[in-house]
């Protein structure tokens, strides 16, 4: 006769990750309560069962319990070191002016690039630079998500159309005609529409209430990118450093880009986390500008800290505050 201990295991076995409770397992291993087998039962889940790391208490109540998913050593050895992907990052092409980010950033299969940014000052712009610059880094063709690029009727919008046009830079469709980027206008379920194994851009993230899940969100994403790359994007409020959903937003993040104003028309853009830095590369900052209506950058140019008032934008003591008369309240001033 087959033993407890073998028919509770093949029971755990097919609950692997669910929360399971005595009641129910009594039921299916036919097993009366108050008996011996009962007994036995309780000891095997809350000693023998736990020793053998299969299960845990689930702390909420007596008696249930959480089925851990079994857990293999990884054979960290093995395989080939990987390489660096080809990733480009976004530059001017009519004034011949970059970033550079290539030159301090190494980016790899399945690596997560945030943009968080101010309303209107070229998230957007940097989502689908990053988009045009690499078309051809993956053998499928990459994905474009975001609910504001279709309009009410569910056809593209007319903005969006002007703004691919524009940016004329970009080879948008092969040459038999047929389109290099799928569009598809999802506004939740990101991780249900990540397309594995390719270039995957994400304009925007919006969680309505249920900001304190962006961190279950981008590891989602993450997973479901494989060897690809995911670019999500993320709102962020004027003089805030963090985006929608706290810190938790870039805890799956390899390279975070954040987009903030720079004076009263332009741009700033900042490196922050990098987890791949080829030297210097965290507070890195550029500013630009955006023309064409929105479509492209322009006037690309590495920016440092104020070297008078040291990044705070003014001078003067407590009572007796004056805007920096070298960078104009900017913080920045152009890299000599």
């Amino acid at each position: 006769m087959e033993r407890l201990s073998d028919r509770l295991l093949a029971y755990l076995q097919s609950a692997v990750g669910r929360d399971v409770n005595l009641r129910d397992i009594r039921a299916f291993l036919q097993i009366e309560p108050g008996s011996k087998d009962d007994q036995n039962l309780r000891t095997q889940m809350s000693t023998t069962m736990i020793t053998r790391k299969i299960v845990k208490p689930s702390g909420r109540n007596d008696g249930v319990y959480k089925v851990l998913i079994p857990v293999e050593p990884v054979k960290w050895w093995n395989g080939d070191i990987q390489e660096p992907l080809n990733f480009r990052f976004p530059r001017c092409y009519e004034d011949d002016t970059e970033f550079g980010i290539e030159d301090c950033v190494e980016v790899f299969a399945g690596d997560l690039i945030l943009i968080k940014g101010v309303s209107n000052y070229g998230k957007t712009a940097i989502a689908l630079s990053l988009l045009g610059e690499n078309l051809g880094l993956f053998p499928d063709i990459a994905r474009l998500m975001g609910s504001e690029y279709t309009a009410a009727d569910g056809k593209i919008s007319p903005k969006f159309r002007r703004r691919m046009n524009r940016m004329n830079w970009v080879k948008w469709m092969t040459d038999d005609n047929k389109p290099r980027f799928e569009l598809l206008p999802v506004g939740s379920d990101y991780e249900d529409y990540i397309k594995a194994d390719c270039l995957n851009a994400i304009d925007w993230i919006s969680l309505p209430g249920e900001y304190y899940l962006i961190d279950r969100v981008m590891k989602a994403i993450k997973d479901r990118v494989g060897s690809g790359i995911v670019i999500p994007v993320l709102q962020k409020n004027r003089n805030r450093e963090w985006a929608e959903g706290g810190e938790r937003a870039e805890r799956y993040a390899d390279v975070v880009l954040s987009v903030d104003p720079y004076g009263e028309r332009e741009s700033l853009l900042t490196l922050g986390r990098v987890k791949a830095p080829k030297g210097k590369a965290t507070g890195r900052a550029w500013a630009f500008d955006i023309v064409d209506y929105g479509a492209n950058l322009h006037q690309i140019r590495e920016v440092v800290k104020c070297p008078k008032c040291w990044g705070r934008g003014y001078t003067g003591s407590t009572n007796n505050y004056k805007k920096c008369d070298v960078c104009q309240g900017k913080k920045f001033v152009d890299k000599g």
